[in-house]
């Protein structure tokens, strides 16, 4: 009995060892993913398109190796230290795949790959800002200055050699917000390029819109009690901001008067007048220049 059990027990083994043989020398294929890494890029080059992050390879060995390779994560090292500028084929040599010996590479797909370079170059670009709220209402944007002026844009040389200048995102401010407006905005980055800085200073500086007006005022005398104006009223055109032109109280505050100084001889005579007006505003013409006065 013991004897029928120890050949039972061999013949199992045999069974099995037999099995293994006859199983895990059998052949088969099985597509396993692998993952495509550059190596070797040359500085100043940029791949702008046709790049792949994994092909498939068809892996020919024993069955029961093939299903650990298919758990395993394969990786081709591709080699693009020839490239140039330009449309470049690329094979993809099945010597390079880090495989044990046991397997057969029998085909790789893609077995080539077309990728478009270009050359990878910087340049300085001014920066322009852009605004986002209209100019207040009465002025005019009379100067604009942007610190730093220029950004330093990085990326393939067709893009950047396309590119005139940096816009910053848009600048909003209030209707009140002054003569001057100051603040930090971002700068507007095409897509596929890089910049530095990413913000800029960026100072507004404001100034009233000019218009013209004619007005009519009285001319009046000093001393009042030695002087009689022949000429009662002049008339003035003045340039000045248009929100004060506009004031209905404006040609209250033009004055046009005659000063006659002490010891001026008793007579009739024509005589300058002086014009006083805001702040801001400019004489451009006086009719009559001159005003008939009357000394007694």
């Amino acid at each position: 009995m013991k004897s029928n059990w120890q050949q039972l027990l061999l013949a199992f083994v045999l069974a099995v060892f037999c099995w293994y043989l006859v199983t895990g020398r059998e052949k088969v294929d099985s597509w396993v993913p692998m993952k495509v890494e550059m190596t070797g890029m040359p500085d100043g080059l940029f791949i702008k398109g046709g790049m792949l992050g994994s092909v498939e390879v068809l892996v020919r060995g024993p069955r029961g190796m093939v299903r650990k390779i298919e758990e395993s994560q394969l990786v081709y090292p591709l080699n693009l230290s020839g490239i140039t500028p330009g449309k470049n084929m690329v094979g993809l040599d099945p010597v390079n795949i880090p495989i044990s010996k046991v397997f057969d590479v029998v085909e790789i797909r893609p077995s080539r790959i077309e990728l478009d370079v270009e050359r990878r170059v910087s340049r300085d670009i001014p920066i322009k800002p852009v605004l986002g709220s209209p100019v207040p209402e009465g002025y005019v944007l009379a100067g604009t200055r942007v610190r730093p002026e220029t950004a330093r844009v990085t990326g393939a040389e067709k893009a950047v050699s396309a590119i005139e200048d940096i816009r910053t995102n848009p600048l909003t401010f209030g209707p009140a917000s002054g003569a001057v407006v100051e603040e930090r905005v971002g700068l507007a980055i095409p897509e596929g390029l890089e910049a530095s800085p990413l913000s800029a200073m960026v100072t507004l500086h404001f100034a009233p819109r000019l218009g013209e007006a004619t007005v009519r005022v009285p001319v009046r005398a000093f001393p009042p009690e030695r002087v009689e104006i022949g000429q009662k009223t002049v008339t003035l055109r003045i340039k000045g901001p248009v929100q004060l032109l506009n004031d209905k109280g404006f040609e209250d505050l033009v004055e046009a008067r005659v000063d006659v100084k002490p010891g001026t001889e008793v007579g009739r005579r024509d005589m300058p007048y002086q014009v006083k007006m805001p702040q801001g505003c400019e004489l451009l013409e006086a009719r009559p220049d001159k005003v008939s006065v009357t000394v007694k």
